[in-house]
């Protein structure tokens, strides 16, 4: 009985806290326990209630997402973007990233790529992101990045690049006319999985027409790349981030 009180007296506070104009405020004297601390306050976020399958993430008072079969703990904004990012504990205990998109970012795609990584990407504006479920937190990978993409993991590496520059070139096409054309360099960055920061390989820079690299894992310390042209050529990370093996 003195649990379905606790309950009902939570579930009340909480309406009054988002109905309330004094917003958080309203719910400073409901109770609390070690591991439900009622409204979770993240500025400019709150999650209400704590610890709770089926909580809700707000922001402003508005609701932005709830899902009856997850536990929300954590958000971010997406930076350069009115969408957020949030962390989720499911049923099974199992922890995932989910996506809160703004009407402006409706075309915008989130998809997982591994446990442990999800991409970003708006081909409207061209941004792109990643983001890592790293010791129960969202990280965001260099986040002043804007083209950060082609993540492609191993069991204990995670390689992904972003452009660096972008140029209009003249090259002859396979009649020998002069086309205008526009080149893409590339650089890489390697993540090990125990440990928080990447590290980017600043003594390599890869040039093709295409603005899209596809990276290939040859074995634990080494992966391939294959430009436009056909030729395919292999890095030795061993050699570029030595610290990271």
């Amino acid at each position: 009985m003195f649990n379905c009180k606790k309950y009902f007296f939570i579930v009340c506070s909480g309406l009054l806290w988002i109905f309330s104009p004094n917003g958080i405020w309203a719910v400073e004297s409901y109770l609390r326990d070690s591991t439900h601390r009622g409204v979770i306050d993240l500025s400019p976020y709150q999650i209400f209630p704590e610890n709770r399958m089926g909580n809700g993430i707000y922001l402003e008072k508005k609701l932005l997402d709830s899902h009856s079969q997850r536990v929300i703990l954590k958000i971010i904004n997406i930076k350069s973007t009115e969408s957020h990012v949030y962390l989720f504990r499911d049923q099974n205990g199992v922890l995932g990233l989910n996506i809160v998109k703004a009407e402006a970012d409706r075309d915008a795609r989130f998809w997982q790529i591994d446990p442990e990584f999800y991409q970003y990407s708006n081909n409207i504006t061209g941004l792109k992101r990643i983001f890592r479920i790293f010791q129960n937190n969202i990280q965001p990978i260099l986040p002043y990045l804007r083209t950060g993409s082609g993540v492609t993991s191993a069991a204990t590496h995670v390689i992904f690049y972003h452009i660096a520059d972008s140029k209009e070139v003249i090259r002859l096409n396979a009649s020998g006319q002069e086309i205008k054309t526009r080149l893409y360099t590339f650089r890489l960055h390697v993540i090990n999985r125990k440990l928080s920061d990447s590290k980017s390989i600043e003594n390599l820079l890869i040039q093709d027409v295409n603005y899209r690299l596809k990276l290939v894992w040859e074995d634990e310390n080494s992966v391939s790349y294959k430009l436009s042209n056909g030729e395919k050529y292999t890095v030795d990370l061993l050699k570029h981030v030595p610290e990271l093996f």
